[in-house]
């Protein structure tokens, strides 16, 4: 083997080492690792590849998807998918420091760089809390909320008397 070829062979794997592909059909998200089927250069169609994401967060990615694939020794029967961007549901418009995470229906958690914390539910459906809910400090609602199946805004109270008395319970 001369140097010539040598080198020939380290460059086209250095070449390999990293490809830009689309999700083509939803990942399978059943198994240890989520894996996808990743079409690269616009023809290649690699089925399996396994889709790394970082420690606390999961997310299946949408057909479209663009992805990085990183090409274990440049060997493209050996890759992962390492970074994606879903370019048509990524929020535009940040400002500098925040933070938003995002669904492809528009749902999002928006750290603001000091300015709070939104939770936006641009689908309509409910935001919901499950456990035990503690707020350490003042809460505002807009509109009316149901405690225990009770308005807080329309129950009415039975037992009224003038003087010192004090009310019942909310009635529905």
């Amino acid at each position: 083997m001369t140097v010539h070829s040598y080198a020939d062979r380290i460059f086209r794997r250095l070449q390999g080492l990293f490809q830009i592909g689309q999700i083509s059909t939803p990942p399978d998200d059943t198994g240890i690792v989520q894996t996808g089927q990743v079409t690269v250069n616009g023809t290649a169609v690699r089925d399996s590849v396994p889709i790394v994401q970082d420690y606390g967060f999961s997310a299946v990615l949408p057909v479209g998807t663009k992805v990085v694939v990183l090409n274990v020794s440049g060997d493209a029967s050996n890759g992962v998918v390492i970074r994606s961007i879903h370019q048509q549901s990524r929020p535009k418009g940040l400002k500098g420091g925040q933070v938003c995470l995002f669904d492809a229906a528009g749902d999002q958690i928006l750290l603001t760089n000091g300015s709070g914390i939104t939770v936006t539910s641009q689908s309509g459906q409910p935001i919901t809390l499950n456990g035990k809910t503690v707020i350490n400090g003042p809460l505002e609602v807009s509109d009316d909320a149901t405690i225990g199946g009770i308005s807080f805004i329309n129950h009415l109270h039975g037992g009224v008397q003038s003087g010192s008395s004090t009310t019942q319970k909310p009635q529905s």
